[in-house]
């Protein structure tokens, strides 16, 4: 599916459902927005208003590439697992994560925030680039549990 130039999300979606395989852009908020425990995966969301992914607690979010938003590239709220993303370009952080939120093997470069935002507690990342982000690498209280590179060095903060 193409969800494009809609005046609010492009695509919305319920709590437990899987949004696979589709492009969102030029919306007016959110390129893709869902509820709780859901599964977002293999998506493209680009020039969206807002976050070009935002789901709230319990979500899985992996193989998306989200570029030039309007805010976030990637929004999760507690609990979630983000992996294998690329976000890149967007005004405001790349991924920004909830509580206890894993974040692992994303690719996220050259937003004007930062390239991980960890907004709660007890959250952990890890084997992500992370580079060129306008505000810094690494944000909050996650744990840097290895293998990341922050702007070509294997220490991150």
């Amino acid at each position: 599916n193409t969800a494009y130039q809609n005046g609010d999300n492009g695509i919305y979606a319920f709590s437990g459902s899987t949004v696979s395989g589709n492009t969102a852009y030029e919306n007016g908020d959110d390129g893709i927005y869902t509820g709780i425990g859901t599964t977002v995966s293999d998506n493209t969301a680009y020039v969206n208003g807002a976050d070009g992914i935002d789901t709230l607690s319990g979500s899985t979010v992996s193989g998306n590439t989200v570029r030039k938003n309007g805010d976030h590239g990637i929004e999760t709220s507690a609990g979630s697992t983000v992996s294998g993303n690329t976000a890149y370009s967007n005004t405001g952080d790349g991924i920004n994560a909830g509580s206890g939120t894993t974040v692992l093997g994303n690719t996220v470069r050259a937003n004007t925030g930062y390239g991980l935002n960890f907004t709660g507690t007890e959250a952990a990342y890890s084997e992500n680039v992370i580079s060129d982000n306008t505000a810094g690498t690494v944000n909050g209280s996650g744990v840097q549990l290895g293998q990341n590179a922050c702007n070509g060095d294997t220490t991150c903060p």
